[in-house]
Protein backbone atom coordinates (compact mmCIF):
# COMPACT_ATOMS: atom_id res chain seq x y z
CA UNK A 1 0.00 0.00 0.00
CA UNK A 2 2.40 2.82 0.79
CA UNK A 3 4.15 1.76 -2.50
CA UNK A 4 0.77 2.20 -3.83
CA UNK A 5 0.41 5.85 -2.60
CA UNK A 6 4.12 6.26 -3.52
CA UNK A 7 3.34 5.81 -7.02
CA UNK A 8 0.12 7.71 -6.94
CA UNK A 9 1.73 10.40 -5.67
CA UNK A 10 3.91 10.81 -8.58
CA UNK A 11 1.41 10.19 -10.93
CA UNK A 12 -0.67 13.27 -9.45
CA UNK A 13 2.82 15.36 -9.77
CA UNK A 14 3.45 14.52 -13.67
CA UNK A 15 0.11 15.31 -14.01
CA UNK A 16 -0.09 18.75 -12.41
CA UNK A 17 3.29 19.30 -15.20
CA UNK A 18 2.44 17.64 -18.12
CA UNK A 19 -1.23 17.24 -17.99
CA UNK A 20 -4.48 19.34 -18.17
CA UNK A 21 -3.87 22.69 -16.25
CA UNK A 22 -7.02 23.41 -15.82
CA UNK A 23 -9.52 20.02 -16.23
CA UNK A 24 -13.33 20.34 -16.56
CA UNK A 25 -15.39 17.99 -14.88
CA UNK A 26 -16.94 15.29 -17.17
CA UNK A 27 -20.34 14.57 -17.62
CA UNK A 28 -20.82 11.02 -18.93
CA UNK A 29 -24.23 10.23 -20.61
CA UNK A 30 -24.85 6.17 -20.82
CA UNK A 31 -28.48 4.68 -22.06
CA UNK A 32 -28.97 1.26 -21.02
CA UNK A 33 -31.59 -1.05 -19.70
CA UNK A 34 -31.94 -4.34 -17.95
CA UNK A 35 -30.99 -7.32 -19.89
CA UNK A 36 -28.64 -10.44 -19.83
CA UNK A 37 -25.54 -8.48 -20.90
CA UNK A 38 -26.32 -5.21 -18.94
CA UNK A 39 -23.19 -6.38 -15.88
CA UNK A 40 -21.20 -7.39 -18.64
CA UNK A 41 -21.08 -4.35 -20.68
CA UNK A 42 -21.86 -1.88 -17.59
CA UNK A 43 -19.18 -2.61 -15.55
CA UNK A 44 -16.69 -2.24 -18.13
CA UNK A 45 -17.77 1.09 -19.02
CA UNK A 46 -18.17 1.95 -14.83
CA UNK A 47 -14.30 0.66 -14.75
CA UNK A 48 -13.50 2.95 -17.11
CA UNK A 49 -14.99 5.93 -15.84
CA UNK A 50 -13.52 5.05 -12.21
CA UNK A 51 -10.25 5.40 -13.24
CA UNK A 52 -10.70 8.83 -14.94
CA UNK A 53 -8.21 11.78 -13.13
CA UNK A 54 -10.83 14.40 -13.05
CA UNK A 55 -14.26 15.23 -11.48
CA UNK A 56 -16.98 13.33 -13.32
CA UNK A 57 -20.99 13.17 -13.31
CA UNK A 58 -22.17 10.25 -14.68
CA UNK A 59 -25.95 10.76 -15.88
CA UNK A 60 -27.55 6.68 -16.47
CA UNK A 61 -31.03 7.11 -18.25
CA UNK A 62 -32.30 3.55 -17.87
CA UNK A 63 -35.62 2.31 -20.57
CA UNK A 64 -38.59 0.53 -18.83
CA UNK A 65 -37.68 3.14 -15.69
CA UNK A 66 -35.61 3.05 -12.78
CA UNK A 67 -34.81 -0.63 -11.53
CA UNK A 68 -32.78 -1.59 -8.27
CA UNK A 69 -30.32 -3.94 -10.57
CA UNK A 70 -29.15 -1.43 -11.95
CA UNK A 71 -29.12 0.81 -9.46
CA UNK A 72 -27.09 -1.31 -7.18
CA UNK A 73 -24.47 -1.91 -10.03
CA UNK A 74 -23.51 1.86 -10.49
CA UNK A 75 -23.82 2.22 -6.75
CA UNK A 76 -20.60 0.22 -6.99
CA UNK A 77 -18.84 2.49 -8.52
CA UNK A 78 -18.90 5.53 -6.07
CA UNK A 79 -19.18 7.94 -8.45
CA UNK A 80 -21.46 10.78 -8.45
CA UNK A 81 -24.13 9.50 -10.46
CA UNK A 82 -27.90 10.67 -11.49
CA UNK A 83 -30.09 7.69 -12.63
CA UNK A 84 -33.05 8.26 -14.52
CA UNK A 85 -35.58 6.87 -15.99
CA UNK A 86 -38.13 6.68 -18.97
CA UNK A 87 -41.14 4.71 -19.11
CA UNK A 88 -40.92 2.99 -22.49
CA UNK A 89 -39.30 -0.30 -23.15
CA UNK A 90 -36.45 -1.00 -25.15
CA UNK A 91 -37.59 -1.93 -28.12
CA UNK A 92 -36.93 -5.55 -29.76
CA UNK A 93 -35.49 -4.00 -33.01
CA UNK A 94 -32.10 -2.62 -33.40
CA UNK A 95 -34.09 0.47 -35.30
CA UNK A 96 -36.21 1.43 -32.80
CA UNK A 97 -33.26 0.08 -29.87
CA UNK A 98 -31.47 3.29 -32.24
CA UNK A 99 -34.01 6.04 -31.93
CA UNK A 100 -35.11 5.35 -28.36
CA UNK A 101 -31.28 5.54 -26.93
CA UNK A 102 -31.33 8.61 -28.64
CA UNK A 103 -33.94 10.27 -26.95
CA UNK A 104 -32.98 8.62 -24.12
CA UNK A 105 -29.89 10.93 -24.62
CA UNK A 106 -31.71 13.99 -25.47
CA UNK A 107 -33.55 13.40 -21.44
CA UNK A 108 -29.79 13.85 -20.64
CA UNK A 109 -29.15 16.79 -22.17
CA UNK A 110 -31.98 18.28 -20.45
CA UNK A 111 -30.60 17.11 -16.80
CA UNK A 112 -27.74 18.96 -17.84
CA UNK A 113 -29.52 22.30 -18.88
CA UNK A 114 -32.00 22.29 -16.24
CA UNK A 115 -29.19 21.68 -13.32
CA UNK A 116 -26.97 23.99 -14.92
CA UNK A 117 -24.19 21.57 -14.72
CA UNK A 118 -20.67 22.53 -16.38
CA UNK A 119 -18.33 20.87 -18.09
CA UNK A 120 -17.71 18.50 -21.19
CA UNK A 121 -20.61 16.15 -22.24
CA UNK A 122 -19.60 12.79 -23.86
CA UNK A 123 -21.48 10.19 -25.12
CA UNK A 124 -20.19 6.36 -23.38
CA UNK A 125 -22.81 3.75 -24.48
CA UNK A 126 -22.45 0.82 -22.13
CA UNK A 127 -21.12 -1.46 -24.92
CA UNK A 128 -18.16 0.88 -26.13
CA UNK A 129 -14.86 0.38 -24.95
CA UNK A 130 -12.92 3.96 -24.55
CA UNK A 131 -9.12 4.26 -24.67
CA UNK A 132 -7.94 6.49 -21.43
CA UNK A 133 -5.95 9.23 -23.78
CA UNK A 134 -10.11 9.59 -24.74
CA UNK A 135 -10.41 11.68 -21.21
CA UNK A 136 -7.44 13.54 -21.99
CA UNK A 137 -7.92 14.74 -25.32
CA UNK A 138 -11.46 15.62 -25.11
CA UNK A 139 -10.12 18.34 -22.52
CA UNK A 140 -8.93 20.42 -26.08
CA UNK A 141 -12.25 20.69 -27.01
CA UNK A 142 -13.89 24.93 -27.33
CA UNK A 143 -17.35 24.12 -27.62
CA UNK A 144 -18.29 20.90 -30.19
CA UNK A 145 -15.87 18.59 -30.71
CA UNK A 146 -15.33 14.93 -32.56
CA UNK A 147 -13.40 11.84 -32.44
CA UNK A 148 -13.19 9.33 -34.71
CA UNK A 149 -15.18 5.80 -33.39
CA UNK A 150 -13.86 2.41 -34.69
CA UNK A 151 -16.59 -0.07 -35.20
CA UNK A 152 -16.50 -3.27 -34.63
CA UNK A 153 -19.42 -4.91 -36.84
CA UNK A 154 -19.99 -8.37 -36.07
CA UNK A 155 -22.23 -11.47 -36.92
CA UNK A 156 -23.55 -14.22 -35.34
CA UNK A 157 -21.60 -16.18 -37.57
CA UNK A 158 -18.28 -14.65 -38.37
CA UNK A 159 -17.58 -16.66 -41.09
CA UNK A 160 -20.17 -15.53 -43.51
CA UNK A 161 -20.02 -11.80 -42.17
CA UNK A 162 -16.11 -11.84 -43.45
CA UNK A 163 -17.35 -13.68 -46.94
CA UNK A 164 -19.47 -10.70 -47.38
CA UNK A 165 -16.78 -8.42 -46.93
CA UNK A 166 -14.64 -10.39 -49.43
CA UNK A 167 -17.71 -11.07 -52.02
CA UNK A 168 -17.69 -7.16 -51.87
CA UNK A 169 -14.45 -5.60 -51.57
CA UNK A 170 -12.47 -8.62 -53.51
CA UNK A 171 -9.83 -8.44 -50.30
CA UNK A 172 -9.61 -7.97 -46.30
CA UNK A 173 -10.82 -4.85 -46.06
CA UNK A 174 -9.36 -2.62 -42.60
CA UNK A 175 -11.32 -2.11 -39.46
CA UNK A 176 -13.88 0.62 -39.84
CA UNK A 177 -13.97 4.20 -38.71
CA UNK A 178 -16.10 6.74 -38.40
CA UNK A 179 -14.78 10.54 -37.47
CA UNK A 180 -13.80 13.10 -38.79
CA UNK A 181 -11.48 13.72 -41.96
CA UNK A 182 -9.00 16.68 -42.29
CA UNK A 183 -7.33 17.80 -44.51
CA UNK A 184 -3.36 18.57 -45.19
CA UNK A 185 -3.83 21.66 -42.75
CA UNK A 186 -5.75 20.07 -40.18
CA UNK A 187 -9.20 21.28 -40.96
CA UNK A 188 -12.37 19.95 -41.37
CA UNK A 189 -13.51 18.63 -44.84
CA UNK A 190 -16.06 16.12 -44.18
CA UNK A 191 -16.27 13.05 -42.32
CA UNK A 192 -15.52 8.90 -42.36
CA UNK A 193 -18.73 6.91 -42.52
CA UNK A 194 -19.45 2.98 -42.16
CA UNK A 195 -19.85 1.71 -45.33
CA UNK A 196 -22.82 -0.62 -45.17
CA UNK A 197 -23.41 -2.01 -48.78
CA UNK A 198 -21.38 -5.26 -48.01
CA UNK A 199 -23.97 -5.65 -45.78
CA UNK A 200 -26.69 -4.89 -47.60
CA UNK A 201 -30.40 -7.18 -47.05
CA UNK A 202 -28.16 -9.08 -44.59
CA UNK A 203 -27.68 -7.23 -41.74
CA UNK A 204 -29.70 -7.84 -38.46
CA UNK A 205 -33.22 -6.67 -38.07
CA UNK A 206 -33.91 -7.94 -34.80
CA UNK A 207 -31.48 -8.17 -31.65
CA UNK A 208 -32.30 -11.87 -31.80
CA UNK A 209 -30.93 -12.23 -35.79
CA UNK A 210 -27.54 -14.00 -36.21
CA UNK A 211 -26.59 -11.01 -38.24
CA UNK A 212 -24.17 -8.17 -38.56
CA UNK A 213 -25.17 -5.18 -36.18
CA UNK A 214 -24.66 -2.44 -38.13
CA UNK A 215 -23.91 1.29 -36.18
CA UNK A 216 -25.59 4.91 -37.87
CA UNK A 217 -24.18 6.66 -40.00
CA UNK A 218 -22.30 8.68 -37.35
CA UNK A 219 -22.28 7.33 -33.65
CA UNK A 220 -22.89 9.60 -30.80
CA UNK A 221 -20.06 7.97 -28.89
CA UNK A 222 -17.38 10.32 -31.36
CA UNK A 223 -18.92 13.61 -30.43
CA UNK A 224 -18.55 15.95 -27.34
CA UNK A 225 -19.83 19.45 -26.31
CA UNK A 226 -19.01 22.00 -23.97
CA UNK A 227 -22.28 22.17 -21.71
CA UNK A 228 -22.57 25.39 -21.99
CA UNK A 229 -23.98 24.89 -25.49
CA UNK A 230 -26.95 23.47 -23.92
CA UNK A 231 -27.83 26.37 -21.24
CA UNK A 232 -30.60 28.65 -21.66
CA UNK A 233 -28.20 31.81 -21.14
CA UNK A 234 -24.39 31.24 -21.23
CA UNK A 235 -21.61 34.03 -21.68
CA UNK A 236 -20.49 33.68 -25.18
CA UNK A 237 -22.80 31.19 -26.19
CA UNK A 238 -22.25 31.19 -30.05
CA UNK A 239 -24.67 31.66 -32.30
CA UNK A 240 -24.47 28.83 -34.49
CA UNK A 241 -26.05 26.32 -31.92
CA UNK A 242 -30.09 24.86 -32.21
CA UNK A 243 -31.90 25.45 -29.28
CA UNK A 244 -32.20 22.00 -27.52
CA UNK A 245 -36.33 22.17 -27.24
CA UNK A 246 -36.44 22.34 -31.53
CA UNK A 247 -35.21 18.82 -30.97
CA UNK A 248 -38.10 17.55 -29.29
CA UNK A 249 -40.83 17.40 -32.42
CA UNK A 250 -37.76 15.11 -34.66
CA UNK A 251 -39.06 11.20 -34.88
CA UNK A 252 -35.25 10.54 -35.11
CA UNK A 253 -32.20 12.63 -34.82
CA UNK A 254 -29.15 10.46 -36.00
CA UNK A 255 -26.44 12.09 -34.45
CA UNK A 256 -25.69 15.38 -32.23
CA UNK A 257 -24.85 17.52 -35.21
CA UNK A 258 -28.52 18.04 -35.23
CA UNK A 259 -27.39 20.57 -32.24
CA UNK A 260 -25.68 22.73 -34.76
CA UNK A 261 -27.04 25.31 -37.51
CA UNK A 262 -23.45 25.42 -39.06
CA UNK A 263 -21.50 21.89 -38.59
CA UNK A 264 -18.53 23.09 -39.98
CA UNK A 265 -17.50 24.55 -36.38
CA UNK A 266 -16.71 20.97 -35.39
CA UNK A 267 -13.23 20.85 -33.87
CA UNK A 268 -11.92 17.69 -34.94
CA UNK A 269 -10.07 15.97 -32.17
CA UNK A 270 -7.64 13.24 -31.23
CA UNK A 271 -5.10 14.56 -33.70
CA UNK A 272 -7.29 15.36 -36.86
CA UNK A 273 -9.27 12.28 -36.38
CA UNK A 274 -5.86 10.33 -36.93
CA UNK A 275 -6.40 8.69 -33.82
CA UNK A 276 -9.25 5.84 -32.91
CA UNK A 277 -10.23 7.00 -29.36
CA UNK A 278 -13.38 4.80 -28.73
CA UNK A 279 -14.88 1.21 -29.99
CA UNK A 280 -18.95 0.38 -31.01
CA UNK A 281 -19.43 -3.26 -30.25
CA UNK A 282 -23.10 -4.37 -30.30
CA UNK A 283 -23.06 -7.85 -28.80
CA UNK A 284 -26.22 -8.79 -27.22
CA UNK A 285 -28.04 -12.22 -25.62
CA UNK A 286 -31.40 -13.50 -26.93
CA UNK A 287 -33.95 -11.77 -25.82
CA UNK A 288 -36.02 -14.00 -23.96
CA UNK A 289 -32.46 -15.54 -22.36
CA UNK A 290 -32.76 -16.61 -18.65
CA UNK A 291 -30.21 -14.74 -16.34
CA UNK A 292 -30.12 -14.65 -12.59
CA UNK A 293 -30.95 -11.29 -11.31
CA UNK A 294 -28.22 -9.27 -10.35
CA UNK A 295 -26.01 -12.42 -11.49
CA UNK A 296 -26.05 -13.79 -7.71
CA UNK A 297 -26.19 -17.21 -7.76
CA UNK A 298 -29.30 -18.59 -5.25
CA UNK A 299 -30.16 -21.46 -4.23
CA UNK A 300 -26.78 -22.81 -4.87
CA UNK A 301 -26.01 -24.83 -8.24
CA UNK A 302 -26.41 -28.58 -8.42
CA UNK A 303 -23.61 -30.82 -7.60
CA UNK A 304 -22.99 -32.06 -11.73
CA UNK A 305 -19.41 -33.87 -10.99
CA UNK A 306 -18.76 -34.55 -7.50
CA UNK A 307 -15.30 -33.82 -6.11
CA UNK A 308 -12.83 -36.33 -5.71
CA UNK A 309 -11.99 -36.97 -2.11
CA UNK A 310 -8.23 -36.12 -0.61
CA UNK A 311 -6.01 -38.81 0.93
CA UNK A 312 -5.31 -36.52 3.37
CA UNK A 313 -7.03 -37.21 7.10
CA UNK A 314 -9.92 -35.51 7.99
CA UNK A 315 -8.30 -34.14 11.39
CA UNK A 316 -4.39 -33.94 11.39
CA UNK A 317 -2.34 -35.81 14.37
CA UNK A 318 -1.51 -34.09 17.05
CA UNK A 319 2.23 -33.36 16.93
CA UNK A 320 4.46 -34.20 20.48
CA UNK A 321 5.04 -31.58 22.84
CA UNK A 322 8.84 -29.98 22.96
CA UNK A 323 9.98 -31.63 25.82
CA UNK A 324 8.81 -35.53 24.57
CA UNK A 325 10.92 -34.51 21.17
CA UNK A 326 14.23 -33.33 22.92
CA UNK A 327 13.59 -36.20 25.42
CA UNK A 328 13.21 -38.65 22.62
CA UNK A 329 16.23 -37.24 20.64
CA UNK A 330 18.63 -37.30 24.03
CA UNK A 331 17.39 -40.99 23.76
CA UNK A 332 18.09 -42.20 20.79
CA UNK A 333 21.37 -40.43 20.71
CA UNK A 334 22.79 -41.92 24.06
CA UNK A 335 21.29 -45.72 22.14
CA UNK A 336 22.88 -45.19 19.45
CA UNK A 337 26.20 -43.96 20.01
CA UNK A 338 27.85 -47.24 21.56
CA UNK A 339 26.70 -49.18 18.35
CA UNK A 340 28.19 -46.11 16.19
CA UNK A 341 31.63 -46.71 18.00
CA UNK A 342 31.91 -50.17 18.08
CA UNK A 343 30.88 -50.23 14.33
CA UNK A 344 34.06 -47.89 13.55
CA UNK A 345 35.93 -50.08 15.45
CA UNK A 346 35.51 -52.90 13.66
CA UNK A 347 35.50 -51.58 10.44
CA UNK A 348 39.10 -49.97 11.60
CA UNK A 349 40.17 -53.50 12.39
CA UNK A 350 39.26 -55.24 9.71
CA UNK A 351 41.07 -52.51 7.26
CA UNK A 352 44.23 -53.24 9.54
CA UNK A 353 43.94 -56.83 8.55
CA UNK A 354 43.22 -56.60 4.73
CA UNK A 355 46.47 -53.98 5.03
CA UNK A 356 48.56 -56.62 6.96
CA UNK A 357 47.38 -59.25 4.34
CA UNK A 358 48.69 -57.27 1.24
CA UNK A 359 52.02 -56.37 2.85
CA UNK A 360 52.93 -60.09 3.35
CA UNK A 361 51.79 -61.26 0.28
CA UNK A 362 53.82 -58.34 -1.02
CA UNK A 363 57.16 -59.69 0.73
CA UNK A 364 56.50 -62.79 -0.19
CA UNK A 365 56.07 -62.36 -4.26
CA UNK A 366 59.19 -60.29 -4.03
CA UNK A 367 60.90 -63.36 -2.01
CA UNK A 368 60.43 -65.77 -5.11
CA UNK A 369 61.50 -63.11 -7.89
CA UNK A 370 64.74 -62.48 -5.81
CA UNK A 371 65.26 -66.38 -6.13
CA UNK A 372 64.45 -67.32 -9.46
Amino acid sequence: MKAHKIIERVQREQRAHVGVKNPRTLIVVTPTYVRTFQTLHLTGVMHSLMLVPYDLVWIVVEAGGVTNETASLIAKSKLRTIHVGVDQKMPASWGGRHQLEAKMRLRALRIVREEKLDGIVMFADDSNMHSMELFDEIQNVKWFGAVSVGILALAGNQDESSSVIMEEGGENTAMPVQGPACNSSNNLVGWHTFNSLPYARKSATYIDDRATVLPRKLEWAGFVLNSRLLWKEAKDKPEWVNDLDLLDGLEDIESPLSLLKDQSMVEPLGNCGRQVLVWWLRVEARSDSKFPPGWIIDPPLEITVPSKRTPWPDAPPELPSNEKVLVGIQEHTVKHTPKNRSSRSKRSSRSKRKHETKVVDMQASARNSGRN
